[in-house]
């Protein structure tokens, strides 16, 4: 799946989109940009420039909801932690690896409390039938890991601006974000809150429920 993560304000520019909470994030680049965090180890110059992107967010937006200022905040002043901190931190928050460790973001852990579940087979067709290729081989993930599941949101939100048929686009989108992510993200954004992360991974998992919710408000609003 395409990674756009922000690097530059070309790369994201968040005075680039509409003027409401919603809008602002319901950008195939922010999502992009959050799948990519979630499922690749840090390297130095894109969490730099993940945290330089948020702090140009809150400082380009007059009137942020307090759940997206204090998120970006998080992540803008996280950014400039030591590798080696980071490192640990994204393999105890999101590998679930050591005892007592949230588990893994993936949603059949959080839906049906095992691995590799209906959900994920669901999740697989629900791709498929969207017309949208899932490469979850890369990287052995299975397709129900948060950070594709964001990707995908965001390649519908692509979809969304140049298909004729809005219509299937915004269902699937609907689909995804009614029936999975905002049934399963709350229960894993709680496990990790309980786990005290450092400033830049919690702030990414609070923006990642902010921009579900709105999202998934602004879809609703129109049902």
């Amino acid at each position: 799946m395409k990674s756009d993560a922000p690097g530059t304000r070309t790369d994201m520019d968040p005075a680039g989109t509409s003027s409401d909470a919603a809008g602002r994030v319901v950008d195939p680049r922010v999502y992009r940009a959050l799948g990519e965090q979630f499922l690749r180890r840090p390297e130095a110059d894109r969490v730099e420039a993940v945290g330089e992107w948020a702090g140009e967010w809150r400082r380009t937006t007059p009137s942020l909801p307090p759940e997206f200022d204090s998120a970006l905040g998080r992540i803008a002043s996280g950014a400039d932690a030591d590798a080696e901190t980071l490192r640990t931190e994204y393999t105890r928050l999101f590998r679930g690896i050591s005892e007592g460790a949230p588990d893994p973001p993936y949603e059949s852990l959080y839906a049906d409390g095992q691995f590799y579940s209906g959900t994920t087979t669901e999740i697989r067709r629900g791709y498929r039938w969207a017309g949208v290729d899932v490469n979850d081989a890369d990287g052995n993930e299975p397709p129900d890991h948060l950070g594709l599941e964001l990707q995908f949101l965001g390649e519908l939100v692509a979809m969304d601006e140049v298909e004729s048929d809005k219509h299937d686009v915004e269902d699937a989108q609907w689909w995804i974000l009614d029936d999975h992510l905002t049934e399963w993200l709350p229960a894993f954004h709680a496990r990790v809150a309980r786990e005290d992360p450092v400033a830049y991974y919690g702030g990414l998992v609070d923006l990642a429920l902010a921009v579900v919710e709105a999202h998934h408000a602004r879809l609703a609003s129109r049902r």
